[in-house]
């Protein structure tokens, strides 16, 4: 699978849920888990002794003085979510200390939080939201990675369309939302109008659960049609209830169809011809939760490697504002626009 290098010490935040995951991306990549706690009253020893660590009971605290390589949030809880700017500043100084940190969910999980929780306050090394690295970025996946250039020799993209699915052991419906909106901004930019729709998970005829105003613990699944000024469109499905991993970008334009998933690309010209494609991987299981493991493990394994991929700059405001434009057109019933709720939340 990915490379295992020297045992890399290692700071998990996590639920009991995931510890699983924990454990094979751990294995996988040679992770030392040196310390473990979690969100929730009496969570943090029950983490550590899962996973034999020493047990923390407080996140900013081990980001701000813990020793180690890389400081994993599996699970965010609260954290990030503070209007003081603790959680910021935990994070700068985790980067001034040269330790790497890898979220499982957005964090911040809102345009509201990022703004008061002074994540875009310049300070050593950049700005603070940019300490925590979300892994797995879906535009540093293998096959983009591997054919840096697939997109921008694609051509122009009319339309497309985002899938990003997974268990609920695996992650949450929030932080799906956010991998696919970090896809549409990266290729698109942002949408004039988002017209959105969610499911909750414990939904019946009776009762219709909306989503809240952030990302944060969000569950179920959202769909939304994105509209461009240009008159360009996009459609994403992101949810917690798709029973394993998955991930897929179908791009249409003037260069025809090329489809992209974790596995590999396959781009078909307009006239149905094969332009190019890459071949899965092959010898790997194919089990419910494997390709999540190899995926996140492949993430924190380049965010750890000093040599790996140039991630660029990260339009956190503009993947946000997608975000919330979906959440509160899920709750409105009506298309919201990104750059409105930008302007009245302080995002900038």
């Amino acid at each position: 699978m990915v490379g295992v290098s020297d045992r890399r010490r290692t700071i998990v935040w996590v639920s009991p849920e995931r510890v699983w995951l924990v454990r094979e991306v751990a294995e996988a990549i040679g992770l030392e888990v040196v310390a473990a706690g979690g969100p929730g009253k009496g969570r943090s020893a029950a983490a550590a002794s899962a996973l034999g660590a020493d047990p923390i009971d407080d996140l900013t605290q081990a980001l701000a003085e813990g020793e180690a390589d890389l400081i994993w949030l599996v699970c965010a809880g609260s954290f990030g979510a503070g209007a003081e700017g603790r959680d910021a500043s935990a994070c700068q100084a985790a980067r001034r200390r040269g330790v790497r940190i890898a979220t499982l969910e957005p964090i911040p999980p809102g345009l509201m939080e990022l703004d008061s929780g002074r994540w875009l306050a310049l300070g050593e090394g950049g700005r603070a939201v940019d300490a925590p690295r979300f892994c797995p970025l879906a535009r540093l996946a293998r096959p983009l990675r591997e054919s840096p250039e697939l997109i921008q020799t694609f051509g122009a993209v009319d339309c497309l369309a985002v899938e990003v699915l997974c268990a609920p052991r695996e992650g949450t419906a929030g932080a799906r939302l956010y991998s696919a909106a970090e896809l549409v901004c990266a290729v698109m930019g942002e949408p004039e109008v988002v017209d959105a729709a969610y499911v909750s998970p414990g939904r019946s005829e009776s009762l219709h659960v909306l989503p809240g105003q952030s990302l944060a613990d969000l569950h179920g699944t959202i769909t939304a049609n994105l509209r461009f000024a240009d008159g360009r469109c996009a459609g994403l499905i992101a949810s917690d209830r798709g029973g394993q991993w998955h991930r897929q970008a179908t791009l249409l334009g003037p260069g025809g169809r090329l489809r992209i998933t974790d596995g590999g690309f396959r781009w078909v010209g307009p006239e149905g011809n094969l332009i190019d494609q890459s071949e899965a991987r092959r010898g790997e299981p194919d089990v419910a939760g494997s390709l999540a493991v190899r995926v996140i493990a492949d993430a924190i394994n380049c965010l750890m490697d000093p040599r790996g991929p140039e991630v660029g700059p990260v339009d956190h405001v503009g993947i946000l504002s997608i975000c919330q434009a979906a959440l509160l057109s899920a709750r409105t019933g009506q298309g919201e626009s990104p750059a409105t709720i930008r302007r009245m939340t302080g995002g900038r």
